[in-house]
This record gives structure tokens, sequence and C-alpha cells, in this order.
């Protein structure tokens, strides 16, 4: 499996709606990504928003990761920087 955490800074006060347009746009598109696994958008704090998708394998993440960007930047330009993008191979991993 591969996971990539993105890191983004917002504008102020706009976490809610950033994550309203995430649930509404990004998630259907991902969702429908062949090696998907799991998405999970995270408040952080101070205007923080990270995300964490799990991927089948590298070919998947990387796939999954231009879509996300390009929606990204057609949907959240306005209200959110540049992500800070960390993908890699999981390598231990648990589940309740």
């Amino acid at each position: 499996m591969f996971a990539t955490i993105r890191r983004y800074q917002g504008k102020p006060g706009q976490t809610d709606e950033t994550i309203r347009r995430v649930q509404k746009g990004l998630i259907p598109i991902l969702i429908k990504q062949p090696g998907f696994v799991s998405y999970h958008a995270i408040d952080a704090g101070k205007d923080v928003a990270i995300s964490v998708s799990i991927y089948k394998d590298r070919a998947a993440a990387d796939a999954g990761n231009q879509a996300a960007a390009a929606w990204v930047k057609q949907n959240l330009a306005d209200l959110i920087g540049a992500a800070d993008v960390t993908v890699g191979e999981v390598r231990a991993a648990a589940k309740a």
C-alpha cells in the first residue's frame, strides 16, 4: 500500500468550506480511482487541513494524486495555498 499526505494552509476561517467542497467534489472522484483504499480529511487547527489517502500500489497513488491535484487547482485555489505533499510506502499498519 502507498499513502499520500497533503498539508494545506487555508485562508482564515475557510476550513469548513474547504471540507464541504472536498466532500461534495473530490471524494466522489477519488472513490472511483482504481486502487483507491481510503481518504481522510483532517482539521489540524489554525486554518490547516491535512488529507491522508491510501492506495493499493504506487501507480494507483500517482494516478489518484494527479486527479486530486487537478481538482484542487480548479475548485480550491481561492481557499487554500499550494499543498505540501508526501508519498510513501506504508510499512506498518493496524486496524481496530
